[in-house]
């Protein structure tokens, strides 16, 4: 753990316990509530998404500084764990990827139909614009199976 010659910070956290915004608090939070308070909507209008201000110790300011986030239970801090990604996101994602093999295949298909043009091979030109459309036609299939559920 890192030193500090802080003991208190104001923090601010948005929704997800992602700290926003911080401010060193140079008083005793426990014995100045009224400056505890200012602080608090100091730090708050600092960030626009800020869901939780609060005082937080020199520890707890480091641990969110390796990456930890508020517990929204325990407002102490926990190892981030990314959301399950949603069904329009895995859908995005599945979409992505089949574009992705879609656009190399093309190519691929491309850099043998020029081969096959410049070697004056008609059956394997034919053959290349047969599986072209064929993998167009899959592609589209494909694609238009994808749905968020």
């Amino acid at each position: 753990m890192t030193a500090t010659n802080v003991s208190y910070y104001a923090a601010a956290f948005d929704a997800t316990g992602k700290r926003v915004a911080t401010k060193i608090c140079d008083f005793n939070p426990l014995k100045n509530p009224k400056q505890r308070a200012a602080l608090l909507d100091e730090v708050k209008a600092c960030a626009a998404s800020a869901a939780v201000v609060d005082i937080i110790t020199s520890d707890d300011f480091i641990a969110y500084l390796d990456g930890k986030v508020r517990d929204s239970k325990t407002g102490r801090p926990v190892d981030y764990v990314p959301p399950e990604p949603t069904a329009e996101e895995k859908a995005a994602a599945e979409k992505a990827s089949l574009a992705a093999e879609y656009e190399a295949n093309k190519t691929e298909m491309l850099t043998a139909l020029q081969v096959a043009t410049l070697a004056g091979n008609t059956d394997a030109v034919t053959s290349i614009q047969k599986d072209y459309q064929d993998m167009t036609a899959a592609y589209k299939e494909a694609v238009e199976g994808v749905t968020a559920e």
